[in-house]
């Protein structure tokens, strides 16, 4: 498979929760770096790790969580990926938007890494009790 099939499975298999095709997806010992600032982000090591944060906070955090991909480019076995996020938050009720350009680097069609870039400021607005 190829790098930007593989990131686009992944995206589904998000969107599913589908956890065995996402443990298909990514290596064993995957590193995946959100930004500072992103509500239930960091660092995280390891496929468990991953799974445990991106499963279950985005979606304790979210109601109908969700990211929207817009542009796929690829060079080599790296895939940026521009979209957005978009979601409603569960305890203000507030929707919100948010920009993002996530970057992975793929090897034998499994995702070794991944770094997230994304505008926090209309998630951190959600979120606000006011």
């Amino acid at each position: 498979m190829q790098p930007r099939e593989t990131v686009h499975e992944l995206y589904d298999a998000y969107r599913t929760r589908n956890e065995a095709r996402l443990r298909e997806l990514m290596a064993d010992d995957i590193e995946w770096n959100q930004c500072a600032g992103f509500p239930g982000g960091s660092k995280r090591r390891g496929i468990d790790d991953v799974l445990d944060g991106i499963l279950g906070s985005n979606h304790s955090i979210w109601t109908d969580f969700g990211a929207d991909t817009n542009e796929f480019l690829v060079d080599g076995e790296s895939v940026v990926v521009l979209g957005s996020y978009r979601g409603k938050h569960a305890h203000t009720g507030k929707e919100m938007q948010a920009d993002f350009v996530h970057v992975y680097r793929v090897r034998d069609g499994k995702v070794t890494r991944f770094d997230q870039v994304a505008d926090t400021a209309p998630m951190i607005a959600a979120m606000s009790e006011g």
